[in-house]
C-alpha cells in the first residue's frame, strides 16, 4: 500500500469515526431530551392536580367566610383564614409560573438553552416559595388560636389555654419538621439540573475526543 492509498484509507476511517461520534452524540442528546420532556409532562400533571386542590380549598375558605360554620364571635378570628387564602393564591400564582416556565418550545431552541432557562426560572421562584412556607406556618398556628374565644366561652381559662396549647405545639412541630426536611422547597429543577450536567459532560467528552 503506497502513501496515497494509506492517506485515503485513513480519511475514510476518520470520516466513519466522526460519523459514529455524531450518531452517538445525537442518540445521547435525544435520550436526555426525551427524559426532559417526560419531566415536563410529569410537572404539568402535578400542577393540574395541585391547581384543582388549591381551587377546592379556596372554595371551602369562601364557605367559611360566608357561612361562619365555626360560629366565630369576633371578626379577628377570621384573620388566620385570610392568611391561608393568601397562601393558596400564592400557590396558584406559583402553579401558573411553573407552567409558563416549562411551556417553552424545546424544538425552537437547543436542549442546553432550554434546561438553563428552566433551572434559572425555578431558582428565581425560591423566594416566593419561602414566603409561602412562612405564611402557611403563620396561618396554621393562628388558626388554632382563632378557636380560643369560643373555648373561653365554654371552658375555664386554664382548660381552654391547655386545649389550645397542645394542638398549637403539634402544629409547630409539624411545620418545623416540614421546614427541616425541605418540604416547602421546590425540587422541580433538580431533575433538569441532572440532565444539564449530563449534557455538559457529553460536550466535554466530545471536546477531548
Amino acid at each position: 500500500m503506497n502513501l496515497d492509498e494509506l492517506k485515503s484509507a485513513w480519511q475514510v476511517y476518520d470520516q466513519k469515526l466522526q460519523t459514529s461520534q455524531l450518531l452517538t452524540e445525537k442518540l445521547i442528546v435525544g435520550m436526555i431530551k426525551e427524559r426532559s420532556k417526560s419531566r415536563v409532562a410529569q410537572i404539568k400533571r402535578e400542577n393540574t392536580f395541585f391547581f384543582v386542590l388549591m381551587v377546592s380549598e379556596l372554595v371551602l375558605l369562601g364557605a367559611v367566610f360566608v357561612g361562619n360554620p365555626f360560629d366565630f364571635i369576633y371578626p379577628i378570628q377570621f384573620v388566620p383564614f385570610v392568611f391561608l387564602a393568601i397562601g393558596i393564591i400564592m400557590a396558584l400564582v406559583a402553579i401558573f409560573k411553573s407552567n409558563a416556565i416549562i411551556n417553552m418550545d424545546m424544538n425552537s431552541t437547543t436542549l442546553g438553552a432550554f434546561l438553563q432557562h428552566v433551572i434559572s426560572e425555578y431558582e428565581k421562584n425560591k423566594r416566593l416559595e419561602r414566603w409561602f412556607g412562612i405564611l402557611m406556618l403563620s396561618s396554621g398556628c393562628l388558626t388554632v388560636l382563632s378557636f380560643l374565644p369560643n373555648k373561653l366561652a365554654k371552658q375555664a381559662l386554664v382548660s381552654a389555654l391547655i386545649d389550645t396549647a397542645i394542638p398549637m405545639g403539634i402544629c409547630l412541630v409539624i411545620y418545623f419538621l416540614a421546614f427541616r426536611f425541605g418540604l416547602f422547597n421546590n425540587r422541580k429543577s433538580e431533575g433538569f439540573k441532572e440532565d444539564l450536567r449530563e449534557l455538559e459532560g457529553l460536550a466535554r467528552e466530545l471536546e477531548v475526543v
